[in-house]
């Protein structure tokens, strides 16, 4: 197989530009989102050294030779770190800096730079050291279309596969070679990465909306204060699960929670104590209940869980559980502790159909029971 070498990397450059400049863009409409702004950089430096590559013997080798490799394991390096981002794990600096500074050290002496193939069998080693870890990258990639991740990790795979080859192929022949020369396996080795490149673009685009949209939701959907869902998410929810539960007739109970007299910490404390007292309350309750559980708050101080699978006698054992772990922690502010009790009322289906509405009704009715009587209290409703 013979390829036009110089046309493959006019080839990368362009796909690498056209890729800097369309992230670049998206990085300037959204100046916090760092995942743009690391693929922005490694596009942009990608096409800048398969530019200095292909000028190779038109320019001085240390641009041609030196500065273009160095700026090649950068660029991939860059454009893994922005992979990392999109997976929520940190920028790693290290991969980034130290693949250039062992590969510039290495062009200082003579031996090395001299021998055609051992400078191929170090690149080889490098890149696919790199591609590996975007394969590694991926393949924790979660949340994504299976054809779309599955792409990527060929993709990746092949681009490993192809410069360990490489790197095999170097060390068994220590055959000389310009860079430019038409070889199948230099040809292969650009090959390859140009469907990677490709691969990177569209799925960086692709994987970057998906958390895009993801953040969007959790935006739309997520009180900020505590963290848990709010009232739209959490009756959306709730009506999309009630028809499932109506068809296969499970039970279901719905505890509606309000803070007692939580004015009156406002009141005493100011408004940043109430945000804490409310972010401490929806943490210990969050511990208490299970990954199934739905919990949201539902208005100021008022709060609603529903749980799956369960009856009264389960309800009444949460909400009492609940109740008295509230009564018995105490909220430090700033050296002067802050108790806090809840009102609790109770509701629950017997498998019949029965709507969100209803079941906030019954649970409201006992909350207004339980403040009636004293509050820090739970008033369980009549099963519907």
């Amino acid at each position: 197989m013979r390829l036009d070498i110089f046309t493959i990397f006019v080839l990368m450059a362009t796909i690498c530009l056209l890729a800097a400049v369309g992230f670049g863009i998206g990085w300037w409409k959204h100046r916090s989102e760092r995942v743009l702004a690391y693929s922005a950089a490694t596009f942009g430096l990608g096409a800048v050294s398969t530019l200095l590559l292909a000028a190779r013997g038109r320019i001085p080798d240390l641009l041609s030779v030196d500065v273009a490799n160095a700026a090649v394991f950068a660029a991939m390096a860059l454009g893994w770190n922005s992979f990392r981002e999109m997976n929520g794990r940190r920028f790693l600096v290290l991969p980034v800096i130290l693949p250039c500074v062992v590969w510039l050290i290495l062009s200082r002496y003579p031996g090395f730079y001299e021998e055609t193939w051992l400078r191929s069998l170090v690149a080889s080693i490098l890149i696919a050291a790199l591609s590996l870890g975007y394969f590694h990258e991926f393949w924790r990639t979660r949340g994504v279309k299976a054809e779309v991740r599955a792409v990527l990790l060929l993709a990746a795979g092949g681009n490993v596969t192809v410069f360990v080859l490489r790197a095999f192929y170097s060390l068994i022949t220590h055959r000389p070679k310009n860079v430019l020369e038409d070889d199948f396996w230099l040809s292969l080795a650009l090959f390859v990465p140009v469907i990677f490149l490709v691969a990177l673009a569209i799925g960086g685009l692709w994987l970057w909306q998906v958390r895009a949209v993801k953040t969007l939701q959790h935006e739309v959907e997520i009180d900020p204060l505590t963290g848990i869902l709010n009232r739209r998410a959490f009756d959306r929810s709730v009506g999309a699960l009630l028809e499932r539960m109506h068809a296969g007739r499970e039970t279901m109970a719905l505890l509606l929670i309000d803070l007692d007299h939580f004015k009156s910490i406002n009141d005493r404390f100011g408004h940043p104590a109430g945000d804490r007292v409310l972010q401490d309350f929806a943490r210990t309750v969050e511990e208490e209940l299970r990954k199934s559980d739905l919990f949201a708050r539902y208005g100021g101080e008022e709060f609603v869980i529903l749980l799956r699978g369960a009856d009264l006698h389960d309800a009444l054992q949460v909400a009492e559980k609940l109740r008295t772990r509230i009564a018995d922690q105490v909220v430090e502010w700033e050296g002067t502790p802050i108790g806090l009790t809840v009102s609790i009322g109770v509701a629950a289906t017997s498998g019949q159909s029965v709507t969100l509405a209803d079941l906030i009704a019954r649970a409201d009715r006992g909350l207004y029971g339980a403040k009636g009587s004293g509050r820090n209290r739970v008033v369980i409703a009549a099963p519907v």
